[in-house]
C-alpha cells in the first residue's frame, strides 16, 4: 500500500529541483518521468532545455555519463536513455514509446566480464548496488548525437555512436548501428535508408 501511494503521488519537480546534477528550468514532468544515479558519489549529468514534455527515464548506471535534451522536445513513456558516455538530444524532437537510447554496450565482449557481472547479482551477501563495482573500463562506449526535429518511431534502437542528422525519421523498431544522414527516413535492423524527405518539407 505504501508503495502504491508513493507511486501515485510522486512529483518529479520536488525530487529534481533538489538534485545539483540536473539542470531544468521549465516543461511538463509526467509521473513516468525518472532520474537513475546508481552509484553513489555519481558525477553524471543531465541538462533539459525549456519546455519539454517528458515521460521517460534517464539512467546512469556508471559513475559518468550525460544526457542534454533541447527545448521542446517530447519523449513518451517506456523510453530509456543509458548513458555512461553522453547523449545529445536536439530541440523540437519527438520519440515515441519503448525507445531504447545507449550510448554503450552494457556488457564487455569478454565472457568472463559477463560472468563477473551475473555473480555480482547473485551475491545475497553484497548489500550494495550490484553496478557500484561493475567494470566499464571492458565495456565499449562512444557518444550519441540526435540532430533536430529528428522523429524515432516506437520500440527502435539507437546505439553507440550514432549520430543522427537534422529532420531524419527513425522507423519503428528500427535498430539503428550506424550514422543517418539528416532529412532521410531509416528502417529496418540494422537500419538503412529508405527515403528521403521532401526538400518543401524540410525549411
Amino acid at each position: 500500500m505504501k508503495a502504491f501511494l508513493a507511486k501515485a503521488f510522486y512529483n518529479p519537480y520536488k525530487k529534481i529541483s533538489k538534485d545539483t546534477r540536473i539542470d531544468f528550468h521549465s516543461g511538463i514532468l509526467s509521473r513516468t518521468f525518472r532520474v537513475h544515479f546508481f552509484c553513489r558519489g555519481s558525477k553524471a549529468k543531465v541538462k533539459i532545455g525549456n519546455d519539454c514534455i517528458l515521460k521517460n527515464e534517464i539512467i546512469f548506471e556508471g559513475i559518468t555519463g550525460s544526457v542534454s535534451i533541447g527545448s521542446k522536445t517530447f519523449i513518451n513513456k517506456d523510453t530509456k536513455i543509458m548513458s555512461i558516455d553522453s547523449v545529445t538530444i536536439g530541440s523540437f524532437v519527438t520519440i515515441s514509446f519503448g525507445v531504447m537510447i545507449y550510448d554503450h554496450d552494457s556488457h564487455s565482449l569478454d565472457y568472463r566480464e559477463r560472468q563477473k557481472d551475473i555473480n555480482k547479482i547473485l551475491d545475497t551477501r553484497n548489500l550494495n548496488n550490484d553496478i557500484e563495482n561493475k567494470n566499464w573500463e571492458c565495456v565499449k562506449h562512444a557518444p550519441i548525437t540526435i540532430g533536430d526535429n529528428v522523429w524515432i518511431g516506437f520500440q527502435a534502437a539507437i546505439l553507440k555512436g550514432v549520430t543522427i542528422g537534422e529532420g531524419a525519421i527513425i522507423a519503428a523498431k528500427a535498430v539503428v548501428t550506424k550514422d543517418v544522414p539528416a532529412w532521410s527516413v531509416v528502417a529496418g535492423n540494422p537500419a538503412r535508408v529508405v527515403k528521403e524527405i521532401p526538400l518543401e518539407m524540410r525549411k
